[in-house]
């Protein structure tokens, strides 16, 4: 059997996603390992330029959540393609429950592993944890659904 990796730039990411501009900018790149195919895993740098930043907050610079949410259902879309090659609709996420644990501030460097845990239908069901650098977990989402 052979191991297939695909290492997606936003380039990468364009040709399986819907996305564009700004949204597509939550996210700098994805890995995908036929040899765990229900797992993705997602890159983020935070810049001190970095465009959400932008009023979150003055003097004390937060990456705020729904930019994490945007990169972590990123990667539960880009994740279906690899998982159902005949799709014949574009992959979007439609629902998500998260809880924030830590601060993500400029110079952090984001992880998003998101697993699938089943499917029903035109449905997908994920699971996801955003790590910074120092393996803390930033972010938990125990259910996002993701739809074709």
């Amino acid at each position: 059997m052979e191991t297939e990796f695909i290492c997606y730039n936003r380039k990468g990411l364009e040709a399986i996603l819907p996305h564009r501009g700004a949204a597509l900018r939550k996210i700098d790149g994805a890995l995908y390992n036929s040899i765990a195919p229900r797992t993705m895993v997602g890159v983020k740098e935070i810049g001190i330029d970095d465009p959400d930043l932008e009023g979150h907050f003055p003097g004390a610079p937060t990456y705020p959540g729904y930019a994490q949410d945007e990169f972590a259902c990123l990667i539960a879309a880009a994740l279906i393609p690899n998982i159902d090659k005949n799709l014949k609709y574009e992959p979007h996420v439609v629902q998500k429950n998260v809880r924030y644990k830590k601060n993500v501030v400029p110079g952090d460097t984001l992880t998003a592993e998101v697993r699938l845990l089943g499917r029903k239908g035109r449905f997908y069901i994920f699971s996801a944890e955003i790590k910074n650098q120092r393996s803390e977990i930033v972010a938990e989402y125990e259910k996002i659904v993701g739809a074709v």
